[in-house]
């Protein structure tokens, strides 16, 4: 859209849950992110999580039309759906792009690597290599490990997101919900609560429901593992419920700015086109 010489990069992860914005200069550097509820209409609501924070300016004049010296690329489940971008890019590799920009001191050089990123709707491994995508796998098949299963079971267990790990880590029991659906898991909770279970084990069941599903997407054997998205960055205990199905030779990262790491990809895929 243009052939303006641009200064500020955009970065649109639009998600089912949440939109995050990221904004970088020319450099690279992060001058902005913010994020907001996924709200409809989502056009009009993607336009004000772009509005700079007042620390950029907006891309949009007051009349809603685009201002030159900004360039805008989306990503995310909601990506297809907003018009006024200039580029989309997959969701694979903007997480790839946002962990690669921003680890790449610690990432290793000569090995490959993993991203195993929890979103909303799926769930999603993906394989580094240097500075490729070498292989990935997407979970859509039900909403077992993802983020919805987590809050419609928590809405259920009615828990505060925030609480869930502080919780897990007082359980007594290693407890298995076997539903892999999110209805019958909500059934299957409901019952094991009548039967007078402690809420503390049945989240710590949740996450290793949720650590199984990724685990059964296939076999993860890089020395390190780099965890992204919000789910994993907001739930402690869950990311430890991962690292206990490593080796020991296996290192697991949580990505700095994790839950952005789809816009910090998409603005830096910005700045390099």
């Amino acid at each position: 859209m243009g052939q303006d010489v641009a200064s500020y990069f955009w970065g649109i992860d639009c998600g089912s849950t949440e939109i995050k914005v990221v904004v970088s200069d020319a450099n690279g550097a992060i001058l902005h992110m913010e994020k907001r509820k996924t709200l409809f209409p989502l056009m009009s609501h993607v336009q004000a999580t772009l509005s700079g924070g007042g620390v950029v300016p907006s891309p949009f004049d007051s009349h809603g039309a685009r201002r030159p010296g900004h360039k805008i690329v989306a990503t995310g489940y909601g990506r297809a759906h907003i018009a006024f971008v200039d580029d989309t890019l997959t969701e694979i590799k903007a997480h790839f792009l946002g962990v690669s920009s921003q680890m790449q001191d610690v990432l290793p050089a000569d090995q490959d690597y993993t991203i195993i990123d929890i979103g909303g709707q799926d769930s999603k491994i993906v394989i580094g290599s240097g500075a490729e995508v070498r292989h990935f796998v997407i979970n859509r098949k039900c909403a077992a490990g993802t983020g919805a299963y987590i809050e419609e079971l928590a809405h259920r267990l009615q828990i505060p997101l925030g609480n869930m790990s502080a919780l897990e880590r007082a359980h007594d029991k290693d407890l298995t919900l076997n539903s892999y659906c999110t209805v019958f898991a909500g059934q299957e909770v409901i019952r094991i609560l009548m039967e007078g279970e402690r809420v503390e084990n049945l989240i710590y069941a949740l996450y290793q429901s949720v650590v199984q599903r990724v685990f059964e997407m296939g076999a993860i054997k890089s020395p390190c593992i780099v965890f992204t998205g919000g789910v994993l960055a907001h739930h402690e205990s869950l990311r430890l419920n991962f690292s206990k199905r490593l080796t020991a030779e296996q290192k697991a990262l949580l990505a700095p700015h994790a839950q952005f790491c789809g816009a910090i990809g998409a603005s830096q895929y910005a700045r390099r086109k």
